[in-house]
Order: C-alpha cells, then sequence, then structure tokens
C-alpha cells in the first residue's frame, strides 16, 4: 500500500496518512470526504519510509514512525511543510525499526512500537 496508518489533527479537522511507499502525505478532509496527496510531496523513493502516525496535541505537529527511513517524519498541519531532520540518525541499515506510534498527552511523549528497534 501507499501509506500506513491515519491520524486525526484535530487542530485543522484533517486526517492524515504516513507515506509507507508513497512520496506524498495523504490528507482527508472528513467533513468534505475530500482527499489530497500532492500538498506535502516530496518526500522520496522507496518502499516501506514510514509506518503509523500519530498527532500531538501539546505542539500540535504530527509523527511518523520510520520503519525503513532514518528519520521521524514530523508533519506541520498548519503550514503542510515538513521536516525530517530533527529526530534523524534512526539506525542506517536497521530494517524495520517502529511500526506504530502513539502520543501519551499525560505525559506528553511518543511512543512507537518497536519491530527490529532495541527500544520504544
Amino acid at each position: 500500500g501507499k501509506w500506513l496508518g491515519i491520524a486525526y489533527a484535530s487542530s485543522v479537522d484533517k486526517l492524515y496518512a504516513a507515506p509507507r511507499n508513497a512520496d506524498t502525505v495523504l490528507m482527508v478532509n472528513p467533513r468534505t470526504n475530500v482527499t489530497d496527496n500532492t500538498t506535502i510531496s516530496g518526500l522520496g523513493d522507496g518502499s516501506n519510509k514510514w509506518a503509523g502516525i500519530a498527532y500531538a496535541s501539546s505542539v500540535g505537529m504530527l509523527f511518523a514512525a520510520p520503519y525503513l527511513a532514518e528519520a521521524v517524519l514530523i508533519i506541520n498541519p498548519h503550514t503542510n511543510v515538513t521536516d525530517t531532520t530533527m529526530l534523524g540518525g534512526l539506525g542506517a541499515g536497521i530494517i524495520g525499526k517502529w511500526i506504530g506510534i502513539a502520543y501519551a498527552p499525560s505525559v506528553g511523549m511518543l511512543f512507537a512500537a518497536p519491530d527490529n528497534a532495541d527500544a520504544v
């Protein structure tokens, strides 16, 4: 599949799907059922890049867990700008790092389920 995982960004009332094999983020407007897979693009060729996505309401950002990618994909839903440098350098060459990610608002932290990574 092109995308893996979907999260609701309440601050903009949209859903975002993490690019697994696509070079774009899939956005869905739940009120109009309109999809957009062109606004957030240029996320590279390759397969199994990110697996799962979560919205951290305390910072108003989305975070996608790296599977083969070497960085967490951070998406600002207000500007549709992405960042793969802030949380990078995560296990070059490790195949299948994490699958799925969740935000725990009580502690303000994100947790990703390890597949072949050594830690949560």
